[in-house]
């Protein structure tokens, strides 16, 4: 059995770094490979999710964010409990020092090449490791941004020159990168979340409970933003359905927060919500897949990535950047979701044979 190794965020206690990682290794295991993540420790991943993440902070703005953790210590030791097991029970990891032995190496998906979170171009997540004659390939690698400096330029030049294959998850990366090289063919793939078809994430689903019997509003937010919060407030007045979220507190009446959730539940709750109001790329992908009337708050940084789905699936008419453009749509409107499926099920079968080209479990 051929192997791969995987370098990602597989220690990111992020619902969308984890979930993206099951599907790639479900993904591959389905066609004979023996499928294992690099469980490289990068501090730039793991430090916004420690129990006290004072990571660049003194003083008073240190002192603050100890009594903020000391506040939720109980939510948060659960919350990284639900993580560490998925972790643990679901993803395959290459725990011991590793001679990097493997057929194939791959990076992503993920935002493995956005700068601004791994703090520069790692040679984890650009394959600078093993020996030279192994087949390096990017799968769906994310930049994350629209825009790239001269001196990423540079990096981006040096540190990428020897993947024998890339394949980035938005048009936007595709650009950049073909500025960079452009006698070398980028192409584009879906999220791995997004190869898995709804009846095989209901598979995973089984047995996961949450709130089922209820109607509700299904709120994640991934950064601050007060729009999120007055499109998320007006949708719940209109329907009168509570909203659930994910903040550590709870934003108003008629709101529940789910923090404490685990990965799966996550998934869970978005297949049960009536509506979904999200800022996140993979809250979108899920209420795609799971057929729901969702809108987005795209990411003021890095919505790049969000915008470039809804356009790819002709739902751009989804994005509500404030709750002026809210207030001007039909909140209820529906979403043509045979329309979708037929678009997505073509780039579904674009990427998956992308991928059959680039790793083979048996030998020609």
């Amino acid at each position: 059995m051929k192997k791969i190794i995987i370098t990602t965020f597989q220690r990111a206690h992020n619902y969308g770094a984890m979930l993206q990682a099951l599907a790639l290794q479900n993904i591959l295991e389905k066609r004979g490979f023996d499928v294992r993540f690099l469980d490289y420790k990068d501090v730039n991943i793991e430090a916004p999710y420690r129990l006290f993440p004072l990571r660049g902070k003194k003083g008073i703005e240190a002192l603050k964010t100890v009594l903020r953790s000391v506040r939720y210590i109980g939510p948060n030791l659960i919350r990284r409990h639900r993580f560490f097991t998925f972790q643990k029970e679901k993803l395959h990891l290459e725990k011991k020092k590793t001679d990097f032995f493997a057929d194939y190496y791959i990076t992503g998906s993920d935002q493995v090449w956005n700068t601004d979170i791994t703090n520069g171009l790692s040679d984890i997540y650009t394959l600078n490791f093993g020996k030279k004659d192994i087949k390096r390939i990017s799968y769906g690698a994310s930049i994350g941004k629209g825009e790239l400096s001269v001196e990423e330029q540079i990096v981006f030049r040096s540190k990428l020159q020897y993947i024998d294959s890339i394949s980035v998850r938005e048009e936007t990366a595709k650009r950049l990168l073909e500025q960079i090289f452009p006698n070398k063919h980028i192409s584009v793939v879906l999220d791995p979340t997004l190869l898995l078809e709804r009846k095989e994430w209901e598979n995973l689903l089984e047995g996961v409970k949450t709130q089922k019997n209820k109607k509700y509003i299904l709120a994640y937010m991934v950064e601050e933003n007060q729009e999120f919060r007055k499109i998320a407030r007006d949708l719940e007045e209109k329907t009168g359905y509570p909203i659930f979220h994910f903040e550590k507190k709870n934003f108003g009446k008629n709101v529940k927060s789910c923090y404490t959730t685990g990965v799966l539940e996550f998934v869970e709750y978005i297949k049960n919500a009536e509506y979904v109001v999200t800022t996140s790329f993979h809250a979108t992908v899920f209420s795609i897949i799971f057929n729901k009337k969702f809108w987005i708050i795209p990411h003021e940084i890095t919505g790049s990535r969000v915008i470039d789905l809804v356009n790819s699936l002709e739902l751009s008419n989804r994005i509500v950047n404030t709750l002026d453009m809210f207030l001007k749509v039909n909140y209820n409107e529906d979403i043509n979701y045979e329309r979708v499926e037929r678009i997505l099920d073509i780039k579904r079968q674009q990427s998956l044979q992308w991928l059959e080209n680039e790793v083979k479990a048996k030998d020609e």
